[in-house]
């Protein structure tokens, strides 16, 4: 199929989307829409893993996504498929040496993800060269691993235009369920970027960034930042609801945290130097996603059990060789992701059971 007629194709697709599901079943992601933080320091070349076809493809179309609320499909802008590769394992290596090689710069990437329905375990497709042919073709990746080829990106994209075009109902058939099709981002990217237009902060130093910050904040965004520390005066900030602090060099937190009493999302993911969480995380009571991913964590304070409300944990990458015991006292908790990690499978099996509503990841 011409890149041209698959460009028609899935406008002629995506206006009846939005006839039959509304606005909330297509939209298009701006192209500088930046994550709040990466995974490693050395960034790297996207182009010579991008297919002709597909950079014409973006080129007319941008970077769109599709939902019918059981279909979805979005292509990743570039920022975040730079992020999201970074996330991605090889086959047949193990995650250690190649996050080691990533925190060095000398890594060799073989892969870029470029579209996803779900990037929660890292899952959707990626551009890598064909094992038989040497050419750039797309691969499926599960839970953060490329696990097959699915031939090139013109090939591809036409399968999916049949599979989203499938799962939209027809006009003639009953609407009554359309109020229940979770609709919109397929992919949340909106709320996990940085705003488009950022104004760059002349504050130096972690004290000297939260001091110009007004304490009324609801959301501190710091990622990438080379804080090093997170200053007592953390506290201060009484009506704070999301924290983001991956990559940002910390080695311990103040206990001060424990007096944001509203906070619902801590991000400490990729802090490789935080080996261990102060004892007054237990008295956030309202925190309900907790992301530890690629930190140097190798066990949990006991009082973390006392967080009723945390429904996200991630564990990703990180130094647990057993199952902290507070978790098995977290009766909300819904995800648990525990990929690369070096956990007894027995010790997953039996939080398995003593948690059966929570999802558990863990690596094949």
């Amino acid at each position: 199929m011409a890149v041209k007629k698959t460009s028609t194709e899935w406008k002629r697709l995506e206006k009846r989307y939005l006839q039959r599901l509304g606005d909330d079943a297509a939209g298009k992601y701006p192209e500088k829409l930046e994550p709040r933080g990466m995974a490693f320091p050395h960034e790297f070349d996207l182009a010579p893993f991008l297919p002709a076809d597909y950079l014409q493809f973006v080129k007319e179309l941008g970077y769109r996504w599709l939902s019918s609320g059981e279909e979805k499909l979005a292509f990743l802008p570039p920022r975040w498929m730079l992020g999201l590769s970074m996330q991605m394992g090889e086959p047949d290596r193990k995650w250690a040496e190649v996050r080691e090689e990533r925190e060095a710069g000398t890594h060799t990437y073989r892969f870029v993800m470029f579209a996803s329905s779900d990037i929660n375990d890292v899952n959707g497709y990626a551009f890598g060269k064909s094992e038989e042919s040497g050419e750039l073709v797309v691969w499926n990746v599960e839970d953060s691993l490329p696990e097959s080829e699915l031939g090139p990106f013109s090939t591809w994209v036409k399968q999916q235009l049949e599979t989203l075009g499938e799962a939209l109902p027809e006009e003639d058939e009953p609407a009554e369920n359309d109020a229940e099709r979770e609709l919109g981002d397929p992919l949340g990217l909106e709320s996990e970027s940085l705003p488009v237009k950022v104004k760059p902060s002349k504050a130096k130093g972690a004290e000297g960034v939260l001091t110009a910050l007004p304490r009324t904040s609801k959301e501190l965004t710091l990622n990438g930042r080379k804080l090093g520390e997170l200053p007592p005066v953390i506290g201060e900030f009484s009506e704070l609801e999301h924290l983001w602090l991956g990559s940002t060099g910390l080695k311990q937190l103040p206990k001060q945290l424990g007096q944001l009493h509203m906070l619902k999302r801590l991000d400490l993911s990729f802090n490789r130097e935080l080996k261990t969480l102060p004892p007054e995380v237990g008295q956030l009571r309202s925190l309900e996603s907790l992301n530890l991913r690629n930190s140097g964590l190798s066990s949990l304070p006991e009082e973390l059990g006392q967080l009723k409300n945390l429904r996200f944990l991630d564990l990703q990458a990180t130094e647990m060789s057993t199952l902290p015991a507070c978790l098995h006292q977290l009766t909300s908790l819904k995800t648990l992701d525990l990929y690369w990690t070096s956990i007894p499978r027995e010790e997953i099996e039996a939080l398995r059971r003593a948690l059966p509503e929570c999802t558990v990841g863990v690596s094949p």
